[in-house]
């Protein structure tokens, strides 16, 4: 069990004001900056509907709690590193920053000098004329220096920088977008007041409710692991904590001198820089652990990782230890990115891989990945091609239970990290396709009523009718090309048939036009849309069977004609994506 030194009530005065020992941020610890402006925005509606209480009662008023944070505390209480609360603390600094710059603009002496209080006060001082500035509040060494730059530093005579170094990160973005949010929501409230005077009040009103009113529980621990352990149950009762998080703290505790550190850092710098989001990484961490020990589900994936690697260190030894499990992640993660941005440098590969990512089969990569630990990208188009016809007759057109085929896949990616090679991978695959018989049957009934699935279908079918006829590709990029209902949406009510739900998603009703949509043109019967049909350079338009789909006599449409031009697409579709 954990042990606490103390748990004790503290406003955000208190944590980051200039008379309390500093907040750290250590670097085996929390995440970068993630908040995003759904958490900014509620941060800040929050706040305001908080200041009108204050504004009423003042400090009579009730608090804003906002939540527990956890810190590790020397025995001289010099500084405290904080484990959980970053997110908290960092978007409360920023605000106090934007205050802060908000009050120099103005202008005024008196604004000027209340600016510089606020940077001494809650955001870093300096304690002589030629030592640095004393920063209240330090962020990990992934936002440290941005953060230092973009919201901290200050010069009492010019107010903030007129450059700053350029965002590298997600997080730093998030960062800058932070800051501008409130910058926004502060300049808007200040428009509408009279005078100066009036907005001078504002300010220091709100700066009064922040400092003063927003209260936190500081969870006072003497080591690393009685915080790691108190960090995980806190974000095991309903917070969503990220997993990438967690296994870097494990990963840190686990350390055993500050090479293996750095070891884990330097893995983490090519996660950071390698995936646009967090929730990127944290779908890397989940298939490499696939790739590697076989399925494990989303909300146990750290559980699992902690339990496995805890067992095994031990077991070892520590012969396997840190060291080689983040240099196994790193190389990994570097061989995932290339995966999942089709940046192989093979185009036949690239090109599957890009379908792979277009529908969204996210659960083919895991087993890619073992397979890129033992083989060449060069020999990879086959066995990719077979994973994505898989999940093209399986999933897309057979609608089956997709948990199966991610368990056969998740299966097979953990036998070939265990050492089953190409060929035999690639005879395992061709075993779970669903033969000829059986994806024509789905085909032929099947509806597509995701745009994005029913794009891919039809390029595809597009791209094999243009290549057996030795045309080029142009005409089927994706950005200029929509998805055309041939019976509408939404038909004129003479026209609607019976059976209209039931087939105006069926593919033979689905095909690609040129340019940007016109929803009442598509929406028109036949003979008012077949000049773009007879215009269009699409042999999907030009060659299978449109015009069945309205009876010229009864100038009405047919429910059969959609049975019919689907039974022919059909036939094209088990030769897009073969079963062997």
């Amino acid at each position: 069990m954990a042990k606490i030194k103390q748990a004790a009530r503290q406003t955000l005065g208190q944590l980051i004001g200039a008379n309390n020992p500093p907040i750290v941020v250590p670097d085996y610890s929390q995440r970068q900056y993630s908040w995003t402006r759904k958490e900014v925005s509620t941060y800040w509606d929050d706040v305001l509907k908080f200041k009108k209480g204050w504004d009423s009662d003042g400090e009579n008023s009730a608090e804003y709690f906002i939540g527990p944070i956890v810190t590790i505390t020397d025995d001289k209480v010099s500084k405290r590193s904080i484990l959980d609360g970053q997110q908290r603390l960092t978007t409360s600094t920023i605000l106090v920053a934007a205050l802060r710059d908000s009050l120099w603009t103005i202008g005024s002496d008196e604004s000027k000098t209340m600016a510089n209080h606020i940077q001494r006060d809650w955001i870093s001082r300096k304690t002589g004329r030629r030592t640095p500035p004393e920063y209240f509040i330090t962020l990990s060494q992934f936002d440290v220096n941005f953060f230092r730059d973009y919201v901290q530093t200050w010069d009492e005579l010019n107010g903030r920088p007129d450059s700053f170094e350029v965002p590298g990160k997600f997080s730093h973005d998030l960062i800058k977008e932070a800051y501008g949010f409130f910058s926004i929501k502060i300049a808007d409230h200040l428009a509408d007041l009279p005078g100066d005077n009036e907005k001078l009040d504002w300010i220091d009103d709100l700066r009064a409710c922040l400092v003063n009113g927003l209260v936190f529980v500081e969870i006072q621990t003497p080591s690393t692991s009685d915080a790691n352990e108190v960090f995980e149950t806190i974000n095991s009762r309903g917070r969503d904590l990220s997993t990438p998080d967690l296994v870097r703290n494990f990963l840190m505790e686990k350390s055993r001198n500050a090479n293996e550190k750095a070891r884990v850092n330097s893995a983490w710098e090519v996660l950071l820089a390698g995936f646009d989001k967090r929730e990127d990484i944290e779908k890397f961490l989940r298939h490499y652990w696939v790739a590697r020990h076989g399925d494990v589900k989303s909300h146990s994936l750290y559980t699992t990782i902690r339990t496995t690697l805890a067992a095994r260190f031990q077991e070892s030894g520590y012969s396997f230890n840190v060291t080689d499990f983040s240099a196994d992640l790193e190389t990994c993660a570097e061989r995932y990115q290339d995966l999942i941005s089709s940046g192989t440098g093979e185009e036949d590969f690239d090109l599957v891989l890009t379908d792979i990512r277009r529908l969204g089969a996210d659960a083919i990569y895991p087993l890619l990945l073992a397979l890129t630990g033992r083989n060449d990208y060069s020999v990879l188009k086959e066995i990719s091609m077979a994973c994505l016809s898989y999940y093209v007759r399986w999933t897309v057109i057979g609608k089956r239970e997709s948990t199966l085929l991610e368990e056969n896949l998740f299966k097979l990616a953990k036998e070939v990290s265990g050492g089953l090679d190409l060929q035999l991978t690639i005879n395992h695959v061709r075993t779970l396709i669903p033969d000829d018989v059986t994806f024509l049957a789905d085909f032929q009934k099947a509806t597509l009523p995701k745009t994005s699935q029913a794009r891919y279908i039809l390029e595809s079918i597009e791209t094999w009718l243009r290549r057996g006829a030795e045309l080029d590709d142009v005409a089927i990029v994706s950005k200029v090309n929509h998805v055309e209902h041939i019976y509408p949406q939404k038909p004129e009510s003479s026209l609607r048939m019976p059976s209209h739900n039931e087939l105006v998603n069926r593919i033979g009703n689905l095909t690609l036009l040129h340019g940007r949509k016109n929803i009442s043109a598509s929406n028109k019967p036949y003979p008012q849309k077949l000049n773009k049909y007879q215009t269009s350079s699409l042999l999907l338009v030009s060659a299978t069977k449109i015009d069945k789909l309205w009876d010229v006599s009864s100038a009405t449409w047919r429910a059969e004609g959609i049975t019919e031009r689907q039974k022919f697409l059909a036939g094209i579709a088990v030769k897009v994506w073969p079963a062997d």
